[in-house]
């Protein structure tokens, strides 16, 4: 029952690995093991690959009864750092959220950079969004290299999207590790995202992720990031298919207004549960 599992939890703790896209998150109920003992702390336990179970975040899914919300949800990278936001780990938190009994299969997610609306079709999970992102047509940061060219996008957290003719097959790390840290984005850093134009709506896609500090197999956020850039930049149209480097695709759909800006922003693609398991404490 839930009230031998709350008596428990100083014993184990309940989680469930999910996966969107090839990214790979730690999902735990907050109504039964939340608030979390130094979740920073345990992220930065519970994600270290080789050594734990591994993954690019931890989640914590809770209910909510004011706000206008269903769920709220917090995100930490294994770095211990909490994340405002994280598109994919959003999509997986949705499911979760079905699966535990926490809300039905359309909710409204409650995030620190605002609400979320998710709908929940079996493995597929569609969110939109009320942000209102930022975007800086043809920036320039500074690389080890001299000097590159992309777009900067703030979208709950901040992007810096570089077109390329080709995705590289290689290891990105050497080339997107010193552009995280550049100057120019400050101290909280950006992701950076390799991307290649196919058509008018489909793009392939490389990520390199703060807080993870290595390329990761998607970014939900990225993916809208890049899309609506590359929008703005007159290369692509709603809707647009990303291919991500785990081969899975995500669909960004989106609105563009009178001013240039952009609203009704959607990602959808696939969650699934790999496995539950109980940690010891």
């Amino acid at each position: 029952t839930q009230m031998t599992r709350v008596a428990d939890q100083q014993k184990c703790l309940a989680f469930s690995k999910m996966q969107g896209a090839g990214n790979d998150f730690l999902l735990v109920n907050g109504a039964v093991f939340g608030p979390l003992t130094d979740p920073s702390g345990l992220a930065r336990e519970l994600c270290a690959r080789r050594t734990s179970v591994g993954a690019d975040g931890l989640i914590l899914v809770e209910p909510v009864q004011a706000c206008g919300a269903d769920v709220r949800v917090r995100f930490w990278n294994p770095d211990g750092q909490e994340a405002a936001t994280c598109g994919n780990g959003t999509r997986c938190a949705a499911s979760f959220a079905l699966a535990e009994g926490l809300a039905a299969d359309e909710m409204v997610i409650d995030t620190k950079s605002g609400h979320i609306a998710a709908r929940v079709s079996g493995d597929n999970v569609r969110l939109r969004y009320s942000a209102d992102p930022t975007i800086n047509l043809d920036a320039t940061v500074s690389g080890p290299d001299g000097p590159r060219h992309g777009h900067r996008v703030e979208i709950g957290n901040f992007h810096f999207v570089i077109p390329v003719d080709t995705l590289p097959e290689e290891a990105i790390e050497p080339e997107c590790r010193p552009l995280r840290y550049a100057a120019e984005f400050g101290e909280e850093g950006a992701n950076i995202h390799l991307v290649e134009v196919l058509d008018r709506h489909s793009i392939r896609i490389r990520t390199y992720e703060r807080g993870v500090e290595a390329e990761t197999l998607a970014c939900g956020s990225g993916s809208m990031s890049s899309a609506i850039a590359l929008c703005a930049a007159g290369r692509v149209d709603s809707p647009v298919a990303v291919e991500t480097r785990s081969g899975d695709m995500l669909t960004i759909r989106f609105e563009r207004r009178d001013d240039g800006g952009f609203t009704l922003l959607e990602l959808e693609g696939p969650a699934r549960l790999v496995y539950t398991g109980e940690l010891e404490r």
